[in-house]
């Protein structure tokens, strides 16, 4: 410390209390000293006690115990609305997603049929000599019928017309074509990398951005159209039902009733490219297809 107290005799200068250096000298001895009436001392109270270490270790146990009792309750809350947003991202409800399964019912169920049909034959093979329509079995119910679609065809022929009024431009009716939705038309596969779907036609029910879904006729294809007495159809071409087509390698014909009457109908053919469709139908809506050639077509 330092004895001749310059920042404390400073301090007490300023104070209105000390008119001269002698009684700042004389407070400052005073109090610096063991014997002089100012003593350093510690004032110490009495009190209750206060808080014991044991309320103390209570009270952060209850508290512990509050914060894991809220959480808790928000982590249930935010696990059961987790649960939730997951349960719909795959609703059973949910349209587009019912609507697969149903597809991949329905094909697991037809190819069941044609099975089950083919052991019949291995042992009776006249079974079907006196069944004229495979639709009147018992087995064969639930399979979509091509004639219950029939109706939805000739929505999609209005809604076509009314797509490509107004103009003979072929360029024109090919560019809205390739725009339009598809679902109701009929196809027929003309070219494709699988040989077995060369020849199938039906009313499209739904698209993807790889496949379309049909519903084909039983026993009535090209096969019907080449001058043969009696066709030899397999079991699947008689079972008819949902035929699932990729688009890639794959050109269909798709016709169009051209004229408002029946005097001046005219039937045009346009030709769908698969691979130029390999996108989804609400991107293909907004899409531009540009007419220029392209060099990767198999022929």
């Amino acid at each position: 410390m330092n004895r001749e107290n310059a920042i404390e005799r400073l301090l007490l200068s300023r104070c209105s209390q000390y008119h001269d250096d002698g009684e700042i000298l004389k407070t400052l001895e005073q109090r610096y000293s063991l014997a002089g009436a100012q003593k350093n001392y510690l004032v110490l109270e009495p009190t209750d006690g206060g808080t014991t270490r044991a309320e103390i270790e209570k009270s952060s146990h209850r508290r512990s115990k509050k914060r894991q009792s809220e959480f808790k309750i928000f982590g249930s809350l935010q696990t059961s609305s987790t649960e939730k947003a997951r349960e719909n991202k795959h609703h059973p409800l949910k349209t587009k997603n019912e609507f697969k399964r149903f597809i991949k019912s329905s094909l697991a169920l037809q190819a069941a049929v044609t099975r089950k049909i083919k052991r019949i034959l291995k042992k009776n093979p006249h079974y079907l000599d006196k069944v004229a329509d495979l639709a009147s079995l018992s087995m064969c119910k639930k399979i979509l019928k091509f004639e219950d679609f029939v109706e939805m065809n000739r929505l999609w022929n209005s809604y076509i017309q009314e797509v490509v009024k107004g103009t003979e431009n072929m360029m024109t009716i090919s560019t809205r074509l390739s725009t339009c939705e598809l679902i109701g038309a009929l196809i027929e596969v003309t070219h494709s990398g699988c040989v077995d779907n060369v020849g199938k036609q039906g009313i499209i029910i739904w698209e993807s951005q790889h496949n379309f879904a049909i519903v084909s006729p039983r026993s009535d294809n090209w096969k019907s159209e080449i001058g043969l007495l009696k066709p030899n159809y397999s079991i699947s071409e008689m079972v008819g039902g949902i035929k699932l087509i990729n688009k890639q390698d794959t050109r269909f014909k798709l016709s169009i009733d051209w004229g408002s009457s029946d005097e001046n109908s005219q039937v045009i053919d346009f030709e769908i490219i698969g691979d130029r469709l390999m996108v989804r139908s609400i991107d293909r809506a907004n899409k531009k297809f540009k007419n220029h050639s392209v060099k990767d077509i198999k022929l």
